[in-house]
């Protein structure tokens, strides 16, 4: 912008300066029509017009008076009568006509150099526009491309001279974009197997410590104790190992997929059944038959983190009751452990959280954040609290 606007204003100003150098006042041109009809008519005998001065031949200044107005510019012509020179008509306006002239004559440049000013003006933004402003939108662009801005898009004119040069780099920044978003999905989508596969397998070695744990108190064979810690010991390790990981891989993905669909509500049945080796689960009542909303796997790892959480700090009977809603079923699981501070109660569905009695006891703090998760991806809701005799969690699914 600016620089269109210094040259079109140097444009005006060379125009102006050659206007003051190479203008000069035209000589004033009189209607010579009108000066003899004056004179023909004098000649007849008539009255000079107004502004004529008639000298007669026979006054004795004839030709002082004559050369005096000569000298004056001013417009003499003869009057003759019978082809005999009678006198003089005279015209002393030479003044008056030749300021206007050039008055008029002013206007005319004027209004040339007008015209001249507004056809540079109009020539250099024609070239502006397809010549200078092109370059002008490429070093804006290349500027955006370089901070990694590829949403910047690069528009080109119709009326562009560098059209398809424009068009060219625009497709490649284009191009780069799609690179970056296939470079990205391919790298979320490796992120979330890992995190996905780290969290499925951490649900079964779950259910083979607690089952190690069971032999070791209930078994009476000193060799089946035995290998039953060294099973457990391994576990353990394994399970570390896949803790780590899995922070790794799900701080860097964004989310873990879940596919939720029209389910019977009988399988949550299973899912709770499938958990009685590993601890003391009590059930209330059965679970309301009807059709519900949710990811098959998905719940049942919510639900598995909840009773494994139950089974990790509690150690107490588990109980399992469904409370029929107009919309959907809640699974309410409750345990008769200590529960939370109510300062942390907030906390539990953070990322990576882990209060003070989860010291020297496996886990990541990630249970109840995907648990948390999946449920809202499921258009469901988990709500956790403590009860009357320890903590309690309650898992919303939606009917449909």
């Amino acid at each position: 912008m600016k620089l269109r606007v210094l040259i079109v204003l140097w444009i005006a100003i060379l125009v102006v300066l050659g206007a003051i150098l190479f203008y000069k006042t035209p000589e004033p041109q009189r209607n010579m029509v009108y000066y003899a009809g004056c004179v023909e008519k004098i000649a007849e005998g008539g009255e000079a017009p107004s502004g004529c001065i008639v000298i007669s031949a026979d006054d004795k200044d004839y030709l002082a008076k004559v050369n005096s107005y000569l000298k004056k510019n001013a417009m003499v012509m003869d009057i003759t009568k019978d082809g005999v020179v009678t006198g003089k008509a005279i015209w002393d306006d030479y003044a008056e006509f030749k300021a206007e002239s050039e008055e008029t004559a002013l206007k005319k440049n004027i209004l040339i150099l007008v015209i001249v000013a507004l056809a540079g003006a109009g020539f250099i933004e024609l070239i502006y526009i397809n010549y200078l402003k092109p370059f002008n939108k490429l070093e804006k662009f290349a500027g955006e491309v370089a901070k990694g801005n590829l949403d910047f898009p690069l528009e080109a004119g119709r009326n562009d001279f560098f059209g398809s040069f424009t068009e060219s780099f625009d497709i490649m920044r284009e191009e780069l974009l799609s690179a970056r978003e296939r470079e990205a999905e391919h790298e979320k989508a490796k992120q979330e197997m890992l995190a996905e596969l780290s969290h499925d397998i951490r649900t079964p070695l779950a259910t083979i410590n607690a089952t190690c744990e069971v032999l070791e108190v209930k078994s009476k064979d000193d060799d089946i104790k035995n290998k039953a810690g060294v099973i457990k010991s391994k576990v353990s390790t394994i399970d570390s190992l896949i803790a780590n990981l899995m922070s790794a891989s799900l701080d860097e993905a964004s989310e873990l997929r879940v596919e939720p669909s029209e389910q019977s509500s009988l399988l949550i049945n299973g899912m709770i059944d499938a958990l009685r080796d590993s601890a003391e689960i009590k059930t209330v009542n059965e679970v309301p038959e009807c059709l519900l909303f949710f990811d098959p796997l998905r719940l049942e790892q919510v639900i598995d983190n909840i009773v494994g959480n139950s089974i990790k700090y509690a150690k107490t009977i588990i109980t399992v009751e469904y409370i029929k809603e107009d919309n959907g079923v809640i699974i309410k699981i409750s345990d008769e452990g200590p529960g939370v501070p109510d300062e942390a109660l907030s906390l539990l569905t953070q990322k990576f959280y882990r209060g003070e009695d989860a010291k020297g006891k496996p886990g990541s703090g990630l249970g109840l954040y995907l648990a948390e998760s999946f449920m809202k991806k499921m258009d469901g809701d988990l709500n956790l609290y403590n009860g009357d005799k320890g903590f309690v969690a309650e898992i919303f699914v939606k009917k449909i």
